[in-house]
């Protein structure tokens, strides 16, 4: 009887658990994102576009086309991250080798999307030469004059200080420019210590290089702004994209249509922009740029690949340690 028993207590078990698998089989087809295959063949399938675009890179970046070049990479890394993320938020239903082997595989695939970067935007050394002193005149503030010096600044860039509009070299000043000089204009600030700039209106492009101990107030710029070796800064204003090299301690007050992108920075901090002037919103209807659409705390470091776990490198500014009232 005891047999019995057993036998019928052990089919019983037996069939609960074909019900618990039919189930478990059940619940991976309605949710492919937890289904092995899912993850793998998703997964091969992004990463193998990544390394077809990388291969094409030759063709698709035209010849001399630096700043098609930035946004060509930049976009191949945003989709490396994605990729990562995704393996991150995959992790609970794969074994630890194989998310191992995915994360690897993520990080060798940034390392060939930074040396193709690299071989079509290398780092080079820029001398700025020195310029004769000019008066300003009416289209504006020119670039002043400093001595010959080597500066590292990237190609992409180095077109910006062709406009020889802006200010160069100057300590301890508040400089100013007004909303008819800088109008659909580039804007180069560069080797600038302890100086407050405010510019009025909506320039085209925004150079900012060597700054230190600077507060930079700016209307909407309708394309990008690009900021490299700069310490304990204030930035505040509009735009449509940011990007930040090698610059520490400082803090941005940012509306920003795109993701604002950081690389090789620590100790930045980010809050929503908080500056008004005259004609402020007429300077966002000419700089093409929505009032309403600001991601200031969209950020993405290109030094931290780890989905799961917050950059170390920049912070959101909390309400109390925010500057609410700009001097001027």
């Amino acid at each position: 009887m005891a047999d019995v028993r057993e036998r019928l207590e052990r089919r019983n078990e037996e069939r609960l658990a074909a019900i618990e698998k039919r189930k478990a089989d059940k619940e991976s087809k309605e949710q492919p994102s937890e289904n092995v295959e899912y993850i793998t063949s998703t997964f091969s399938k992004e990463k193998r576009e990544i390394d077809e675009q990388l291969c094409k890179s030759a063709t698709l970046i035209e010849a001399g086309n630096k700043m098609k070049a930035v946004e060509f990479f930049d976009m191949l890394s945003e989709k490396c991250q994605k990729l990562q993320k995704f393996v991150a938020d995959s992790a609970m239903f794969l074994p630890s080798r194989d998310i191992q082997v995915l994360q690897e595989t993520v990080k060798t695939l940034q390392q060939d999307i930074n040396e193709k970067r690299e071989e079509y935007l290398p780092k080079k050394k820029f001398a700025f030469k020195a310029r004769k002193k000019e008066a300003p005149n009416k289209d504006g503030p020119v670039i002043q004059e400093t001595k010959n010096k080597e500066f590292p600044l990237p190609a992409t860039e180095k077109k910006l200080l062709d406009s020889g509009l802006g200010f160069l070299g100057v300590a301890d000043q508040t400089l100013t420019m007004d909303q008819s000089q800088v109008k659909n204009q580039d804007i180069t600030l560069r080797n600038l210590q302890n100086c407050t700039v405010i510019i009025y209106g909506a320039p085209s492009a925004l150079l900012m290089n060597k700054l230190m101990g600077c507060t930079i107030l700016c209307g909407p710029v309708s394309g990008a702004v690009f900021i490299e070796d700069c310490v304990k800064c204030d930035f505040v204003f509009p735009c449509h994209q940011l990007r930040v090299h090698c610059t520490t301690d400082s803090k941005f007050y940012l509306h920003v249509t795109s993701r604002a992108i950081v690389e090789d920075c620590s100790n930045v901090g980010f809050a929503p922009f908080n500056w008004e002037y005259e004609n402020l919103q007429n300077d966002f209807k000419l700089a093409g740029l929505d009032p309403l659409e600001n991601n200031w705390s969209l950020v993405n470091d290109f030094n931290w690949l780890k989905a799961d776990v917050p950059s170390p490198n920049w912070f959101i500014i909390s309400e109390g340690e925010r500057i609410h009232k700009w001097s001027m």
